[in-house]
């Protein structure tokens, strides 16, 4: 790996930010626009970004997941060492009351906008099988880890069962990005995770490349691995998981810093660069240029 290619050279070519403005990341890696309108619409014509139904939805699967882990990490600390089962069951007790706050806090679609509509019954049922999911997940963990390591300390067994850090925080203003990121997961091991429940895209591999150089130029510790984790959660299918690991490359190194610098050229130019060739349904933009 050249190390020109590593976020903690953010001071150099090809790393250093072009413009001495911020972008969010999301923005530059979820590439639902091909020609980045998108962007222009947001940056230089100021136009607000709707919040759709799929949008909501897949917020509420993140967040449904990150309590899931917070929660089990809090009872294990407030408890002690507990074993698998005894955990898997406090926090199938809190199941439906995490489920319900969330959906009672969660913010409204943008009625006017084409993918405003939601299912109320399909979305509670989809986040209650992936806190049942993740459950499962960290009681096998939890058991494992204490057979292995039948002495181990309180501390170490939260860290070495649940070993990631969930809505992990990030300034990326050292690569021209928002100061307030928010990757999905961050794993000890140093791996970064992030989770997706819409059909799998080539480009989600950019942000999770972007974070890594973000956490690079933060820790000036490299970061090689990614890990987008995919739930299907789809209509008469039952729910999976699946996930795609990637090595974080030079070739993607690359990919994200063009994308990032044209993203800042062409607010620096307010030029508006049209209609893709293709337009995703999934884009919130799709009203404004339909």
């Amino acid at each position: 790996m050249d190390d020109r290619f590593r976020g903690w050279a953010w001071e150099y070519s090809p790393v250093d930010p072009p413009y001495d403005y911020l972008l969010p990341l999301s923005e530059i890696a979820g590439r639902y626009c091909e020609s980045m309108r998108d962007i222009y619409l947001h940056h230089v014509e100021k136009k607000r970004k709707p919040r759709t139904g799929k949008m909501v939805e897949g917020a509420l699967y993140h967040k449904i997941v990150s309590s899931c882990v917070e929660h089990a990490k809090r009872t294990l600390y407030s408890m002690g060492i507990i074993d698998g089962n005894e955990l898997g069951t406090i926090l199938n007790q809190l199941k439906s009351e995490v489920i319900e706050d969330q959906l009672k806090r969660a913010p409204k679609p943008s009625p006017a906008n084409r993918n405003g509509q939601w299912n109320m019954k399909t979305i509670r049922e989809n986040m209650t099988w992936l806190w049942e999911y993740e459950v499962n997940q960290i009681v096998a963990a939890v058991e494992r880890t204490r057979t292995v390591q039948p002495y181990i300390g309180l501390d170490a067994l939260v860290n070495s069962a649940i070993p990631i850090v969930v809505e992990q925080k990030l300034d990326g203003r050292n690569l021209g990005l928002s100061g307030y990121l928010s990757a999905d997961a961050f794993a000890t091991e140093g791996v970064v995770l992030d989770l997706k429940t819409g059909e799998k895209r080539y480009f989600h591999r950019i942000a999770t490349t972007g974070y890594a150089m973000v956490i690079e130029s933060i820790h000036e510790q490299p970061i090689d691995v990614g890990c987008i984790v995919y739930c299907w959660l789809r209509d008469g299918i039952p729910p999976r998981v699946d996930y795609d690991i990637h090595s974080i490359d030079e070739p993607l190194r690359q990919e994200f810093l063009e994308l990032r610098d044209e993203a800042m050229k062409l607010v620096y130019d307010q030029r508006d660069p049209g209609l893709p060739s293709k337009c995703y349904e999934d884009c919130p933009y799709w009203d404004e240029c339909h």
